[in-house]
């Protein structure tokens, strides 16, 4: 994938996310390999991923101890790795608190390949969280549509 600006950023990660609604699991993988290559498209992916998973919560509401829990199934023939979760979890908390201090420091000490399996971990959850209360996202699906069927043609 080129390089992209923040609300490109934005539609590959609904995109990402509508993939593993659809099962297309690979697309997805690379998606999100794509947006955890650059720090401004990271930070747009986790944005998206928090709108969904902290729906209906303000930002900045909760008060700075509370942990928020992400539980992903691993894909068939790969396995979550638990520091991951634990640093989504720890991103996800610190959005939902306003600490952008938090946020900093949990993604801080990551590298590059963790980094992406921080990402992977959030689409993850999104796609889970809009599969269980939602069914199927029409913004999403068409995202991931519109995007995976462009790079065909």
């Amino acid at each position: 994938m080129q390089r992209l600006d923040d609300v490109q950023a934005r539609e590959v990660t609904l995109a990402a996310v509508g993939a593993i609604n659809r099962r297309d699991h690979p697309w997805s993988i690379e998606a999100v390999r794509c947006l955890a290559s650059e720090e401004r498209t990271r930070m747009v992916a986790i944005d998206t991923c928090a709108a969904v998973l902290l729906r209906g919560v303000p930002r900045g509401s909760l008060d700075p101890s509370v942990r928020i829990p992400i539980s992903v199934p691993a894909t068939p023939g790969e396995e979550t790795r638990a520091q991951a979760v634990e640093v989504a979890s720890e991103v996800l908390s610190g959005l939902a608190c306003g600490d952008d201090g938090r946020v900093v420091v949990a993604l801080g000490v990551l590298g590059e390949e963790q980094r992406f399996d921080a990402l992977l971990v959030l689409v993850r959850a999104a796609a889970a969280w809009i599969d269980t209360y939602v069914g199927i996202d029409g913004d999403t699906v068409d995202a991931y549509y519109a995007i995976a069927k462009a790079e065909t043609t």
